[in-house]
């Protein structure tokens, strides 16, 4: 699954972050072309917020935990 979210303020960062971290499979930030991290981590999405366009990819869906970061494309 991949969405284009926006994280804004920094509790959205950490109320994401916990979302994240509260599953057991992989959860990663893109933007889209060459970088990605972990959702997991709160210094990687920190990071991510610079990035002109910003993904979350999961192997599961997430869509109902993050629906309130989701952007339209």
């Amino acid at each position: 699954m991949k969405y284009k979210i926006q994280l804004i303020t920094l509790q959205d960062i950490n109320d994401f972050v916990k979302i994240a971290t509260s599953h057991d499979f992989r959860i990663i930030l893109t933007d889209g072309k060459d970088f990605a991290v972990s959702a997991k981590s709160f210094m990687g999405a920190m990071a991510s917020v610079e990035w002109d366009e910003l993904y979350c990819e999961s192997e599961h869906e997430i869509y109902g935990e993050i629906a309130k970061y989701i952007v339209e494309e």
